[in-house]
């Protein structure tokens, strides 16, 4: 873009969008808003844990397995 109108150059023809085949199709209908004042208010909710959360705990989980696995493993290969 440029601040002059001037320093811009016309299109050709060939670049133009051409208009659309068939009109748009009626659906989907978005559902109608209700006024507002009729909206029911929110009733509080409970907390739900965090997904990152639930990640991080499975991964420490993991690791930890994975420690007592590698332990198991050197404790038994003692002679």
């Amino acid at each position: 873009m440029t601040r002059h109108p001037e320093d811009r150059t016309r299109l050709h023809a060939g670049y133009a969008v051409p208009p659309p085949l068939f009109p748009p199709a009626p659906w989907p209908r978005l559902p109608e808003v209700p006024a507002p004042g009729v909206v029911p208010r929110r009733r509080h909710r409970a907390r739900r844990v965090d997904g990152a959360f639930v990640s991080g705990a499975l991964t420490v989980l993991g690791l930890a397995s994975l420690l007592v696995a590698i332990a198991v493993v050197a404790v038994r290969a003692r002679p």
